[in-house]
């Protein structure tokens, strides 16, 4: 049942972002007549074109557009052809990202380096180390805290650990991270992350069989409404994604020219 009502959630959500937003055609820019167009089939067609377009792509705003000036980058975007081949690629950078982030930061690492502090001179107690005097008392009721208790202890903040640690992430690549596609010969390689530390995905051009943006929309457990975009290569093999970092603009841009050189038709 769940599938189902998800199914048919899924047709409502095309249909009334088909009924508000006029699609147009990412190639000639004109206007496709509601007669053009298949709700049901999540169809969409140019007759000045000739082509078919996914009516979700279009009314969601994530169709690419290849006929970006490769000449003229936006602000925080490059693309260079030099001696390792064709490179393209974008900043993280985001100001007000990163102050937001940084916020987020200091208020959940300052209450998680409490417990830490706490787990950590019990830790210390254990093992008969001499426990600083600027640290927490790793004691309750007057009495130290037990082996196990120390180590359920450590087990419970793992988790809140590992956010703290993800956002310190998210925040220095807000601030110095990029996200960059080098491409020489038939092979590419995709890097993510902040200087030369970080993520690494090598692939051929032959595997490639589209380049398009994805937009996902899910509630989380709050039921608050959530979005994320993001960068899709269709391969032969596993999908890549990459890009949520980037801005809108920056995204465009990096997909335009990526499914220009990639995608041939």
């Amino acid at each position: 049942m769940r599938e189902i009502s998800g199914e048919i959630m899924l047709v409502l959500d095309k249909m009334v972002a088909a009924l508000s937003v006029t699609p147009t055609c990412p190639h000639c820019k004109g206007i496709i007549p509601s007669e053009d167009v298949n709700v049901a089939s999540d169809v969409a067609f140019c007759r000045t074109c000739n082509l078919s377009h996914r009516l979700s792509d279009l009314t969601l705003g994530t169709t690419v557009d290849t006929d970006v000036d490769a000449s003229r980058p936006p602000a925080g975007t490059w693309f260079q052809r030099d001696g390792r081949g064709l490179v393209v690629g974008a900043t993280h950078r985001s100001v007000g990202q990163a102050f937001g982030l940084l916020l987020f930061v200091l208020f959940w690492n300052g209450i998680v380096s409490v417990f830490v502090s706490f787990a950590l001179g019990s830790t210390l107690q254990h093992l008969g180390i001499p426990v600083p005097r600027w640290f927490p008392p790793a004691n309750t009721k007057g009495s130290p805290l037990g082996l196990g208790m120390t180590l359920f202890l450590w087990a419970f903040l793992t988790p809140f650990i590992a956010v703290g640690l993800a956002m310190i992430g998210a925040f220095l690549s807000s601030l110095a991270g990029r996200t960059e596609m080098q491409i020489q010969g038939n092979q590419c390689a995709l890097f993510t992350g902040i200087g030369s530390l970080g993520r690494r995905k090598r692939f051929s051009t032959s595997e490639v069989r589209d380049v398009r943006i994805e937009d996902k929309r899910w509630r989380d457990r709050q039921g608050d409404s959530r979005r994320n975009s993001q960068i899709v290569i269709e391969t032969s093999q596993k999908p890549i994604t990459f890009g949520s970092m980037l801005t809108n603009e920056r995204r465009s841009f990096m997909a335009g020219c990526l499914k220009k050189e990639l995608v041939r038709r």
